[in-house]
């Protein structure tokens, strides 16, 4: 008895619970969690998201209070070309994901682009957090 594609098949659902990518998948949408970086400056919070293939159009940018809520999709890749697939393994489909931000942050005032695939939000910081420089009065 041949136990290796009982044994791969572990493996894969094992790595998918991980939210990684495995073997082929050709019906049904795939879980979509695109990576995140976070940055801190003096400034503001940037938040720089992985969307490749994601439509600009299709992208919902949330900020309520100090939750930052990202919601997107991305569609399967239909091909009318000659063949089928062999393997797929680029995920598709509704994905959401939420952030928390520190309160110092001023929600009024955020901005967001697109460009090559990767989303970046910059979430200013109030004034009143933002440190001030200033000279001393010196009196002879």
């Amino acid at each position: 008895m041949n136990t290796f594609p009982t044994l791969w098949r572990e493996f894969d659902n094992l790595f998918r619970d991980f939210g990684v990518p495995v073997r082929a998948q050709t019906e049904g949408p795939r879980r979509f969690l695109p990576p995140a970086d976070i940055r801190e400056t003096e400034k503001a919070v940037e938040l720089h998201v992985d969307m490749p293939g994601v439509d600009p159009n299709a992208i919902e940018i949330k900020l309520d209070g100090n939750l930052l809520t990202i919601s997107a999709s991305r569609e399967a890749l239909r091909d009318e070309k000659e063949g089928e697939w062999v393997r797929q393994e680029r995920a598709w489909g509704l994905f959401g994901r939420t952030f928390t931000v520190p309160e110092t942050i001023d929600g009024s005032k955020p901005d967001a682009t697109y460009k090559h695939g990767v989303l970046t939000v910059v979430l200013p910081k109030k004034e009143a957090v933002l440190p001030k420089t200033f000279k001393v009065k010196v009196e002879a």
